[in-house]
C-alpha cells in the first residue's frame, strides 16, 4: 500500500474583531446567522456570551478573542455565529459556536502558502501557532484546550 502525502488542507480563514483564525474546514458544523443567544448565568466569565438552540440542541457560544483576555465584541450586521464540531471530550457539549465579524472565506492551505510565524513571546494556551497565510497573520487555535475551557465554564 502506498502513502499519498496530503499537499493541501481546505480549511477556513475566519475574521474575529481584531484578529484571524485558521482553522481546517472539517472543524466547521455550520456557519450562521448571528442572533443574540441567550444570556449566560451569573458568575460565567465574558467571554461565556451565553446558548443558542441549534438543531435541537442548546450550545455555548463564545467568544475567543475574549477567551485570551480581549474586548469581547458582539457582532454587528455582519456578524455570524460559527458551530465547530467538538472533539468528544464532553457528552453533553458537542458543538460550541464562536462569535465572528462577517462570513469566514473558505481557503487551501499548503506549504507554499503558509509560513509558521515563531513569536518572540510564549503563545497562550489556546494558540497552536501563528501563521502568515498568503502573507495575512493568522492563529491556529488549540481545540482541545477550547473545548476543555468552555467545558469547565458551561457544566
Amino acid at each position: 500500500m502506498s502513502e499519498t502525502a496530503v499537499k493541501e488542507v481546505r480549511s477556513v480563514l475566519i475574521p474575529l474583531h481584531e484578529r484571524q483564525l485558521l482553522l481546517p474546514n472539517a472543524v466547521i458544523a455550520e456557519v450562521i446567522g448571528f442572533q443574540q443567544p441567550e444570556p449566560p448565568e451569573a458568575g460565567r466569565p465574558d467571554w461565556f456570551v451565553g446558548s443558542y438552540v441549534w438543531r435541537g440542541v442548546v450550545i455555548p457560544i463564545v467568544s475567543f478573542e475574549g477567551m485570551l483576555g480581549d474586548r469581547v465584541v458582539i457582532p454587528g450586521n455582519r456578524g455570524r455565529i460559527m458551530v465547530m464540531n467538538t472533539l468528544g471530550q464532553h457528552e453533553r457539549i458537542t458543538h460550541i459556536g464562536l462569535l465572528v465579524q462577517a462570513i469566514p472565506s473558505l481557503v487551501r492551505v499548503g506549504a507554499n502558502n503558509v509560513t509558521p510565524v515563531n513569536p518572540e513571546d510564549d503563545l497562550d494556551p489556546l494558540i497552536k501557532q501563528q501563521v502568515e497565510l498568503d502573507l495575512s497573520p493568522a492563529m491556529i487555535p488549540d481545540l482541545d484546550e477550547i473545548e476543555r475551557q468552555v467545558i469547565d465554564v458551561a457544566t
